[in-house]
């Protein structure tokens, strides 16, 4: 299969690459980097496409897309960049090329954990006491990404992890519907990327939103 990862330069998007290719996908690595990685090009065997640019940049993301058959979206929230909307943005080109033709699958990493509820406290009791809860420009990058998938008409699964951390993946995980689980508080984001590559793999959840968490 082939396969486009957005955005490879980001912790969770170089473990989506080397996970892509270690299942014998065609990996295209979108993000800021100029080569690929020397040792992803040793594990791919030639199976690896290095395609810098920039999320913002509309023809960038349609050249990458063209071709594919699945489309792993994996821009992490926006904390860390001032609370710019720069995943929101991003998917909407992301969309926008997509449904022009060609990929129809789409895997797209949002948000879940304590205090992302949507009727719950801006920054939940919870998330507070853990020092784990997003931020208001992270929340509202993701809602607004969220909107845009959900009425994009693609083959769309929504994957709203608790708090990544980086840590050895257990490869198990408990997942479902909603926002949060149950005392779901962190998730490594080595078992983030298996569970999106299981979604490009097998299709178990195309059309809903799900929660995933330890």
């Amino acid at each position: 299969m082939n396969v486009v990862v957005f955005d490879a330069a980001e912790p969770l998007g170089r473990l989506l690459v080397a996970g892509a290719l270690g299942r014998a996908h065609v990996v295209t690595a979108f993000g800021a980097v100029t080569t690929a990685p020397a040792d992803l090009e040793r594990g791919g065997a030639g199976r690896l496409r290095a395609a810098p640019g920039d999320l913002l940049d509309g023809v960038a993301v349609a050249a990458a897309i063209a071709g594919q058959d699945a489309v792993l979206y994996a821009v992490e929230p926006s904390s860390v960049r001032g609370g710019a909307m720069r995943a929101s943005q991003g998917v909407r080109h992301v969309v926008r090329a997509m449904s022009g033709g060609g990929a129809r699958r789409l895997v797209c990493l949002s948000i879940g954990g304590p205090g992302t509820e949507p009727d719950g406290e801006p920054a939940g009791i919870v998330g507070r006491l853990l020092k784990a809860a997003p931020s208001q420009g992270a929340l509202a990058d993701l809602r607004h990404l969220e909107v845009t998938v959900r009425q994009s008409g693609l083959e769309w699964t929504i994957v709203r992890p608790a708090r990544l951390i980086d840590a050895a993946g257990k490869h198990s995980w408990r997942a479902g519907p909603g926002y949060a689980l149950p005392h779901g508080t962190k998730i490594a984001r080595a078992d983030v990327a298996e569970f999106m590559l299981d979604e490009v793999d097998d299709g178990a959840n195309v059309g809903h939103a799900v929660a995933v968490a330890w």
